[in-house]
Order: structure tokens, then sequence, then C-alpha cells
């Protein structure tokens, strides 16, 4: 431990105007003074390659990021998850997406947020008939709005146009805030939407970031890296034909950062946040 200073249904969508009524995802707020001795969690699952990442907030707020390719290991239980107020698909690729409709089936799901894309899988499309048949759970839309997770703010990054690029140039980009910890999550994104980020001037100085793309050399650019700064990155990567991670995405993010761990070498890892920006870092289980 370190510590350190489509298949989609017009039913689900929802207006801008009625999305605001909305921000808060769980239960009210809670004043920072209520809670400013305890961290939000982040913690970026073992799934293998593939991405699931799982917030917590002090009173219990639970959002998950992706959910991997498969059923998630022991589903969430080892995190004393009950339910997930904010699910999330960066994009529609089976290695974010596979474990959702697992998610679904197991915890009561508050809200579920994708940027809108369809994809042929068939994972896709048994994710979005599952949707459908759950009228209980709430469907948002990938637009750039400030959505409230207990004591956390989450920040919805402006997307690209629809049917301009690639799947992986439309992942959702969100970036985490509670006090002055900050952390930075944004899927497959590759050097198109980076770029289009760092313009858009919505690129903040991180604590934390998640490395887009697993570590892959298209990535990252260094304008982004000059923009986030982040004393910690964590790839999410197994055992993969891609090579991923890319050795010049590891020398760039050791050139910027304090810490770099891969969910392949150190299992799931977790980042304690506190209002003041310091963090602790506990991995494999820990």
């Amino acid at each position: 431990m370190k510590i350190s200073q489509r298949w989609h249904w017009k039913a689900f969508w929802l207006s801008s105007a009625l999305i605001v009524s909305l921000n808060c995802v769980a239960a009210d707020p809670v004043s920072v003074q209520e809670i400013d001795s305890e961290p939000i969690q982040i913690t970026f699952l073992n799934v293998g390659q593939g991405d699931a990442v799982l917030i917590r907030t002090p009173e219990g707020s639970t959002a998950l990021i992706d959910a991997g390719p498969d059923e998630l290991p022991n589903g969430l239980s080892n995190f004393d998850v009950e339910q997930i107020d904010l699910l999330v698909a960066s994009h529609p690729h089976a290695d974010h997406i596979g474990g959702m409709v697992s998610v679904m089936n197991t915890y009561p799901v508050g809200f579920y947020m994708d940027n809108g894309d369809t994809h042929t899988t068939a994972t896709y499309r048994e994710l979005m008939e599952t949707l459908q048949q759950r009228t209980e759970i709430t469907y948002l839309v990938a637009e750039s709005r400030t959505i409230q997770l207990g004591g956390a703010e989450i920040q919805v990054l402006p997307l690209l146009p629809a049917g301009s690029t690639d799947l992986n140039n439309r992942s959702v980009g969100l970036v985490v805030r509670y006090g002055s910890f900050v952390a930075f999550l944004s899927g497959d994104s590759e050097i198109e939407e980076l770029t289009h980020w760092v313009e858009q001037q919505v690129v903040p100085d991180v604590t934390l970031l998640k490395a887009p793309h697993h570590g892959s050399s298209n990535g990252f650019t260094r304008d982004f890296l000059e923009n986030t700064q982040p004393e910690v990155v964590v790839i999410s990567v197994g055992a993969n034909t891609y090579g991923h991670p890319h050795s010049e995405a590891v020398q760039a993010y050791k050139t910027v950062s304090d810490t770099l761990l891969t969910t392949r070498e150190h299992g799931p890892v977790t980042i304690l946040g506190y209002l003041d920006g310091q963090y602790e870092i506990r991995s494999g289980g820990e």
C-alpha cells in the first residue's frame, strides 16, 4: 500500500431538461463535512482483457463503469455491493459489455448510460433486449452533464458526433471528482477522441488515470498527458494478442506519473481517494 499527496428503444431516451432533475443518482448528496474522513473507492476489477471499474462513495452510492468480457469474477460480492446506482457502458465492444446482463440480473440497477452507438454482436443484442425488459432501469444519454453520485460528481465529457468515427473514439469519457481527488476514465478512447477533449479544454489535471484502450500506443497523446499529469495510472489488461500494453505507452505513463499498475500483474487495484487529494493504493485484493 502506498500513501501519497441498437437497438435503442425510443422509450429509453430522456430529454436533457428531464435529466437535470435526475442528477442525484442515489440518495441526496451528502455534505463534505459529513464525510471528510472517508475516501471514495475506485476499483479496477481484474477481468482479463477488458474493463470494469467500480466506484463507491463513502455513504454507499455505487457506479460500475463497464463490466468486462464475461460474468464478473464472483460477481461483486467481494466488494459488498448490494445495488448499482449508475451502470455505464463506455462503448459497445464485448470486452466492456460482456458482463452487463449478468450484473443486471444480479443487482438492482437505477440508471444505465451509454453513447447511443449500436453494434451487430449477439452480446450487444442481448444487452438491449434485457434493457427493453427492465423498464425500472432509467436510460441516460451520454452527453455533457454532471451526475451527482453521493458526495462525488461525475462529469460526462462531450462526444464526437455520432457516425463521425469508430466505436473506440466515441467511448464515454468521465471525470470523477471528490474534493481535490480527480480521476479520468475513458474506455477505449484513441488519439482522435483524446485530441478532441484537449481541444474542448475539458481535460483536467488528475490524480488517477485509467489508461485508455488497455495501454495501447494509440491510447495517449503528449498533449493529453501534459493536461492530465496523473499521479497514478492503472492499465486494465489481460493476456492478449494485441501486445497490450505497448512499450511506448508504458514509457509515457512512467514518465508523467509516480505509479503505474496493471490488473494483469497486480490483480484488482483499488485507489482510495480523499477530499484533500491524498490517496492510498491497494492491490491484489488487499
